[in-house]
């Protein structure tokens, strides 16, 4: 993950499948609103998806499937931007 520049990558897209398998085991709502971007480096990603409508669920995951924050936010973009936060302050944590 670039720490400036997001990627965000909807499941569908996903190519691996034990890439594909860690974002599915930590999905709780719904695999067709699920989107990820994660750090290479340190193998965290976060991850967005709609609980209802009105509700979107950001989460912080570690490379061993471990939730490290997560929250709900109003937006699709409210939550991306939530989550790529955070994502950026548990890496820099990392890295320091």
């Amino acid at each position: 993950m670039s720490l400036l520049i997001p990627h965000w990558r909807c499941f569908e897209t996903v190519a691996s499948g034990a890439e594909a398998s860690s974002f599915a085991e930590c999905c709780r709502y719904s695999l067709s609103t699920l989107e990820v971007d994660g750090d290479p480096e340190t193998k965290n990603f976060a991850l967005i998806e709609q609980q209802e409508p009105g509700s979107w669920r950001w989460a912080i995951v570690n490379a061993r499937g471990r939730v490290l924050q997560d929250g709900h936010e109003p937006s699709q973009l409210d939550a991306k931007q939530a989550a790529t936060s955070a994502l950026y302050v548990v890496t820099a944590g990392l890295r320091a």
